[in-house]
């Protein structure tokens, strides 16, 4: 599987839909905040605020709607069906009847001096394996060491700050609204080159648990 990565900017007033799609997808909210209907005749409703995961089922209809004063900036990845998942074993929107968001404030945090990892969609969240979801926080001058991911590919996109990321024997700066795509099994290592923290959206599908799907290495010489 591949994430399709894309940023959508609704202003306000802007309303999207109503509409479906085949494909599955979450939604991170990055700033500003979008009221989100879905189910049957659009029935069922919920706020969606800067920093939360919207769950989009697929073939439901839903609409997303601004109905703030400043822009919403959201991130939205989807896992289009293909030979290793193809659309009739995606989750049907009935695998969504709890509420379709997990909300940032209640999501788990992983401390490492320097790095905070905050998992707001773990693995199986929303009745899927197709995505886990987290923020990253790296303090000035902190890294994530150098390792790899041997059961997920991730996509990251840079929040604020500024930093590198070596892939390989690449190595690139990272800026606000930069993305960077990590292959599985490729080793990497992220940096705070900054004098503030850097923070980074961060999906993985097939979903993955970060304190399990994680190899250490040794930095190349």
């Amino acid at each position: 599987m591949a994430i399709h990565l894309r940023f959508d900017r609704i202003l306000p007033g802007a309303q999207v839909g109503p509409e479906r799609r085949e494909a599955e997808a979450i939604l991170y909210l990055a700033a500003g905040e979008i009221s989100f209907e879905h189910g049957v005749r659009l029935s069922r409703r919920v706020v969606v605020r800067a920093g939360d995961v919207l769950y989009q089922a697929p073939a439901e209809e839903h609409l997303v709607r601004n109905d703030g004063a400043i822009d919403a900036l959201a991130l939205v990845a989807s896992v289009e069906a293909g030979p290793d998942r193809p659309l009739d074993d995606q989750p049907s929107p009935q695998a969504t009847k709890g509420e379709p968001v997990r909300r940032r404030e209640s999501a788990r945090v992983i401390e490492q001096p320097g790095l905070r990892h905050r998992v707001l969609v773990e693995t199986g969240d929303f009745g899927t394996r197709s995505f886990s979801v987290a923020e990253v926080e790296l303090d000035p001058g902190a890294t994530t060491g150098w390792h790899r991911h041997l059961a997920a590919e991730h996509v990251v996109v840079v929040l604020e700050g500024r930093g590198t990321v070596r892939i390989g024997s690449l190595e690139e700066t990272l800026e606000p609204l930069k993305g960077v795509r990590v292959e599985m099994g490729l080793p990497h290592a992220i940096r705070n080159t900054g004098r503030t923290r850097l923070r980074y959206f961060l999906c993985a599908t097939p979903a993955a648990d970060p304190l399990t799907d994680r190899e250490n290495l040794h930095p190349p010489t």
